[in-house]
């Protein structure tokens, strides 16, 4: 199996790695926000938000480190089309993840539904098996293993489809008195379920490696 047999592989797994961890640790920290969301902290609420912000600084660092590496390196650990969209699909995640911690802020919601931090704790899974699967790609030892972590974020995709189908219906069959607020949170759901697509893709990237590295 060609991914253990050459040496300078290494470096392109660690930075894999890297990224996966910080997807990780941002998806926590989002948790945590909407989780314990308090609108009468407003300056607590700011710096969560800010804390997503830097994270997203330093996985674009981080991926722009692979897409450099990548431009130098003659031998690849597999195929450099899939390194360059393996590195902008992760962070593709945590992108879609600051854009809809900062619309919270923004909008000044009076507090979070179940539904949103469902959504959000879903998003947390996805980047946990996401990162997993990245560090179990280093030897491909055990394809399987790697394929049951992107089957799970297969079946947290469905929840939180089904989590995004249930609150459109609710908001428009029992629409709030303020019609702006039904704006506000149609376009959270809808970051929040574009940041579950974005797992799910970066995913399907990582299953199409395995196929090919098995």
């Amino acid at each position: 199996m060609r991914f253990s047999l050459i040496p300078r592989e290494e470096k392109f797994f660690d930075m894999f790695d890297e990224v996966a961890a910080i997807l990780t640790r941002a998806a926590g920290k989002f948790h945590n926000m909407v989780k314990d969301y308090d609108l009468k902290d407003f300056e607590g609420l700011e710096a969560k938000a800010t804390e997503l912000k830097f994270e997203e600084h330093v996985a674009n660092d981080a991926v722009e480190r692979i897409i450099k590496a990548l431009d130098r390196s003659f031998i690849t650990p597999f195929d450099r089309e899939d390194i360059h969209t393996l590195a902008t699909s992760l962070d593709d995640v945590l992108d879609n993840m600051e854009e809809t911690a900062n619309r919270f802020v923004m909008f000044r919601i009076d507090k979070p539904t179940p539904e949103a931090i469902s959504m959000v704790r879903i998003i947390k899974e996805c980047c946990q098996h996401l990162e997993q699967a990245v560090q179990a790609c280093r030897t491909l030892k055990n394809p399987q293993a790697v394929q049951n972590h992107l089957k799970e974020i297969g079946h947290l995709e469905n929840e939180a489809d089904q989590i995004y189908r249930d609150t459109e219906r609710k908001l428009f069959a029992n629409p709030p008195p303020d019609i702006l607020l039904l704006i506000k949170w149609r376009e959270v759901y809808s970051l929040l379920e574009a940041t579950v697509d974005a797992c799910k893709n970066a995913s399907q990237v990582i299953s199409e490696i395995v196929i090919k590295g098995s």
